[in-house]
Order: C-alpha cells, then sequence, then structure tokens
C-alpha cells in the first residue's frame, strides 16, 4: 500500500513540475492582470525562456524581446532575467542585460542600452534648430529602484561619435563621457568632454520632488565655429581661463 502510495505520489510530482516546465507564456500573459499601455505579441516559449515578437508601451513598439529566467537567483528570494529586446525598434533603442524583482524592488544589472542620439533628441523640444549625430549608449552596473527614481544607481551615459550640427556651424565634441549615480533618491550626473571644438564640465541634479539644478561651463577650443563664437557676447565675458559658465534650474 505504501508503494502504490509513493508511485502515484511521485507521478504526481512529475506531472505537476512537467506542467510548471512547459507552462506556455502566452496563456499566463492572458491569465494576468492587464497593465495599461503596454501590449506584448508573439509570444511563444514559457514564463522561464521565451520571446515576444514586439512589445509595444503608450503605442511605442520597442521589437523583439527574449527572456532567459536565472533559476540560481530564485534562491536569493529574487526573479531575475537575461534579457535582450529592440530588434525591430522604430527607436531602434537596443539592449540586453539582467532585469529582476526582489522582496525590496525592481533593480538591473549589467544591462546595456543603445540607440541613435537623434532619436532621443526628437523626443525634447529645443529652442534653437539643431541636428544631432552620433550613439547614445548608457551601461547600468548596478541599480534599484526606490520612488520616484532610485535606491542605488551605478552607470555611465556615453555619447559617442557625436556632432552637433547648427545653422552656425557644427561642433564636434568628442567622446562625452557621464556618471550617473543615486543622492538620497536624486538622480546625480557629472559630465566631462574634452575636444579641439570645446570643453566642458557639467553637474546636473534631479531632485525626488523633480527639480533639477544644471552648473557647468564650457571653454571653446581652438576650432570652434567662428559663427557660434560671434553669439557668445550674449552669455558675458568669460573668466580668467576662458570659461562661459551656466546655471538653470526649473521642475519638470
Amino acid at each position: 500500500m505504501k508503494f502504490k502510495l509513493a508511485i502515484g505520489v511521485s507521478f504526481g510530482a512529475v506531472f505537476i513540475a512537467s506542467l510548471v516546465t512547459h507552462l506556455p507564456a502566452s496563456w499566463l500573459w492572458q491569465s494576468a492582470p492587464k497593465i495599461q499601455g503596454l501590449a506584448i505579441e508573439g509570444i511563444s516559449g514559457t514564463p522561464w525562456q521565451g520571446s515576444a515578437a514586439n512589445v509595444r508601451w503608450q503605442n511605442q513598439p520597442f521589437g523583439r524581446l527574449q527572456w532567459d529566467m536565472q533559476l540560481g537567483r530564485l534562491l536569493q528570494g529574487e526573479l531575475a532575467f537575461n534579457v535582450r529586446f529592440g530588434k525591430g525598434s522604430e527607436w531602434q533603442l537596443q539592449g540586453q542585460g539582467l532585469v529582476g524583482y526582489s522582496l525590496s524592488g525592481p533593480f538591473a544589472e549589467k544591462l546595456l542600452l543603445s540607440m541613435p542620439a537623434a532619436q532621443a533628441v526628437s523626443q525634447a523640444q529645443l529652442p534653437v534648430p539643431v541636428s544631432i549625430d552620433g550613439n547614445l549608449e548608457l551601461t547600468v552596473r548596478n541599480y534599484h529602484y526606490a520612488a520616484p527614481y532610485c535606491k542605488t544607481l551605478n552607470a555611465t551615459l556615453a555619447w559617442v561619435q557625436g556632432a552637433a550640427e547648427t545653422p552656425m556651424g557644427t561642433i564636434k565634441p568628442g567622446p562625452v563621457f557621464g556618471d550617473l549615480s543615486c543622492e538620497k533618491g536624486a538622480i546625480v550626473a557629472k559630465v566631462k568632454q574634452t575636444s579641439s571644438n570645446v570643453s566642458s564640465d557639467w553637474h546636473a541634479n534631479l531632485a525626488t520632488n523633480r527639480h533639477y539644478k544644471l552648473n557647468g561651463w564650457f571653454k571653446p577650443g581652438a576650432t570652434f565655429p567662428e559663427k557660434l563664437a560671434a553669439q557668445l557676447k550674449w552669455l558675458g565675458d568669460p573668466n580668467t581661463k576662458g570659461q562661459y559658465s551656466l546655471k538653470y534650474s526649473g521642475r519638470l
């Protein structure tokens, strides 16, 4: 009797394990509570390993998504996936890395994102006509979310092969690197760059109350466009080092 019971329990456990392992991700998505603005199309595979042909957020297509659950992280009380996304994205936004959720909230590790700088700038309303070239590359080494922005953040944003074209000339800043961190819930950015056109140093802060501050300076180089240089008089006189200081503040 005990032997038959053991056999029955064993077969039952195997059946349940097989059912869970091969649970279709499409069925799970259809059964899950809907998130307004999020649409996932062409789902295949399982919740543990699968893909979606297209992900849309607020009607914006973000392209193909692939995921692979890291089962070892479950032992740490974390739900974590290696993801790759962006193929076919109209924004040309692509990324890969590890994202997940723990008892303390969402997190990301070794996450790499890239997109053309022109695509990012197209979402902003600039006060002057300018055409932006190059690529934006975000490397997120470690991020933990806490409302409204972050609990921890260790990341670098790079603008590579960049150029800003205006009717009065083109500025080529060379490689631009910004270090991103989280200080008491605020996002802090420190940006530096140097080229024969221009050199600059900036510090930006986005506080938890959505107030922002931008402080820094720039110094025209030997190849700074002449027509643009003629407009600098509106900024006042530079300091003894030839640097023009700028300060902005406001609220998003």
